[in-house]
């Protein structure tokens, strides 16, 4: 696996190579910053002005935690500001937004794992986003909202990218979590009840990669690529924003990194959740 520092701008078949299975760190995207600062305006806005963000699990029951970081995901996911600087941002990396549809960023929340790991909370395990519906060519993007420590980020395992991992995905519907089970996060405050694809077989963890952070440094890489939640027992609730883009040609002739291992059977299905990020209309395409 090849790792690429500070290069997303200087290297112009910077997809295919995440294809390939590189991983590209970004440390200097100021549209990464301006992301990573909406972030915060975001959950200060969401907590009643509170800016010690990194302790909100130490001044509260579970119960408003999760029900105030249920308001905050919402409102960041689908403010017209994260769609101006997803666009901003593929303008910054040289790339044409006519040529991309994207998935509007998401605002994860961690808190310590004994407080919750559930829910709005969710640690994932170990899975590639194709086991998840996400298609071959999907480019995934991730960046801590502060510094964070190795015990606190996300791992991602590239021994696994051209190695077949037994997994559930052929029995998970993409289409029964958009339309159902997604919505339900608020209500696990324990354990997880919702049915997520997940590994069958004991995993080699010797290749297992975890790259802490500053804020608003990203991670570049194929949703191909076996990556997950590191369980956080710190005393600091972990921030991170992703998103994810796929080159509309790309789709279309179903290019992408290759598919080892994942069966599920409505890929596609969350489409209508995607825009075009010239001029952000619903993309309306079909994937078969």
């Amino acid at each position: 696996m090849n790792l690429y520092i500070n290069q997303l701008q200087k290297k112009a078949d910077f997809k295919e190579a995440i294809y390939s299975g590189a991983i590209f760190l970004d440390t200097q995207l100021a549209t990464a910053k301006k992301l990573c600062d909406f972030a915060r305006e975001s959950i200060t806005l969401a907590f009643d002005g509170e800016t010690d963000h990194q302790s909100l699990h130490k001044m509260m029951p579970v119960e408003e935690f999760v029900s105030r970081v249920t308001r905050l995901k919402g409102q960041f996911t689908n403010s017209q500001r994260v769609k101006d600087l997803i666009q901003a941002f593929i303008r910054e990396i040289g790339i044409d937004p006519r040529d991309y549809i994207f998935d509007v960023p998401r605002l994860r929340v961690v808190p310590n794992y004994n407080y919750l790991h559930a829910g709005v909370s969710y640690a994932y395990k170990p899975h590639r986003d194709t086991w998840y519906g996400g298609v071959d060519c999907q480019i995934n993007t991730w960046m801590p909202v502060y510094t964070i420590a190795p015990d606190q980020t996300m791992m991602i395992n590239p021994g696994y990218f051209e190695k077949p991992l037994l997994n559930t995905s052929k029995d998970w519907s993409l289409n029964d979590w958009v339309n159902n089970q997604r919505h339900k996060a608020k209500d696990n405050l324990t354990e997880e009840t919702r049915v997520h694809p997940v590994p069958l077989a004991d995993i080699d963890t010797s290749s297992e990669i975890r790259i802490a952070g500053n804020t608003g440094e990203m991670l570049i890489f194929s949703g191909s690529h076996l990556h997950g939640t590191v369980p956080n027992y710190t005393e600091q609730t972990r921030f991170s924003v992703d998103f994810r883009l796929m080159h509309l040609d790309d789709l279309q002739h179903k290019r992408g990194a290759p598919n080892v291992d994942s069966a599920c059977p409505d890929v596609g299905a969350g489409f209508k959740d995607y825009f075009h990020a010239h001029d952000f209309s619903n993309f309306q395409g079909i994937y078969q």
